[in-house]
């Protein structure tokens, strides 16, 4: 008896963990989708930039924060960039930018 309520407990607890797994999932296939479209937007704001159109920023996205990586030639094209990256959705911008020949 005591084994079949051990093992009816253990099988309630797996199936409760895999219903909460799998809800996670959802969330996270939904926060992607997001992400990619702020990245999207990001870049195509960098894009238009005059200052920044010849620098290569590589833009990531993950809950909201924006990440941004390369070489810029100053340090006012950097916080160009910091500041265009605010797009509608971003929560916060990890701005990872060097500027060329900066501590040389």
């Amino acid at each position: 008896m005591r084994r079949i309520i051990w093992g009816l407990s253990v099988a309630i607890a797996s199936l409760m963990g895999t219903v909460g797994t799998s809800q996670t999932a959802v969330a996270d296939v939904g926060r992607t989708r997001i992400d990619a479209q702020e990245e999207h937007q990001i870049r195509l704001c960098l894009e238009k930039a005059p200052d920044l159109e010849d620098n290569k920023i590589k833009v990531n996205v993950d809950d909201g924060i924006a990440v941004l990586e390369g070489t810029v030639d100053s340090q006012h094209e950097k916080k160009e960039a910091q500041k265009l990256a605010h797009v509608d959705g971003i929560l916060g911008v990890n701005n990872r930018l060097r500027v060329h020949g900066a501590g040389k």
